[in-house]
């Protein structure tokens, strides 16, 4: 009697030994399954940082820049700047007037994903991962110009801009009207 009892319960610790296992093995793999999720969405919050970061260094830069403009004008996916005239040491000549041999041109190439300035004889990259759509698919200018009233003059800049990298990267739509100072009646 002894020797069945010892085989049932050598049968019964392997069968709780198995189960113990299988069920160390599901816990195991939904832990990894959700640091896996914590990771990806540590990701996204990264990448969604630093394109608003990026996005909003770049729209700074363009407001610091056309705030002063005397005229803006648009052709497409450019948008020529003029600034007021400047002295030897750097202040504005008054009455104010545009340079017309000095403007500053802001570029959008949609092919290349870039928003880009030349000024002063130099090029440089403001903003990447511009996409032609907005998020909700719709396709844009970026530009824009109108009349308020009376020597005011707005500027209007619209970005569609790729959070991440891949075809399911999240777009985020960015927007900013700016008032010119110095603009002049035409």
């Amino acid at each position: 009697m002894i020797r069945g009892r010892t085989r049932r319960t050598r049968g019964s610790m392997m069968l709780e030994v198995v189960l113990a296992s299988a069920l160390s093995v599901i816990v195991i793999a939904l832990l990894v399954s959700a640091q896996i999720n914590v990771l990806r969405n540590y990701q996204r919050t990264i990448d969604h940082n630093a394109a608003n970061r990026s996005t909003y260094n770049a729209l700074r830069e363009v407001r610091e820049l056309v705030q002063q403009a005397v005229t803006v004008s648009v052709s497409g996916n450019i948008a020529s700047i003029n600034l007021p005239m400047r002295d030897a040491n750097g202040r504005f000549l008054t009455p104010i007037q545009r340079d017309i041999a000095n403007p500053a041109l802001l570029l959008v190439n949609f092919s290349s994903g870039q928003l880009t300035l030349t000024h002063g004889g130099q090029t440089r990259i403001l903003l990447t991962n511009i996409v032609n759509t907005t998020p909700q698919g719709a396709s844009y200018t970026p530009f824009a110009v109108q009349q308020i009233a009376p020597g005011v003059v707005a500027f209007h800049i619209r970005l569609s801009v790729r959070h991440g990298q891949g075809a399911n990267a999240q777009r985020v739509w960015y927007e900013e009207t700016i008032l010119l100072r110095n603009a002049t009646q035409n």
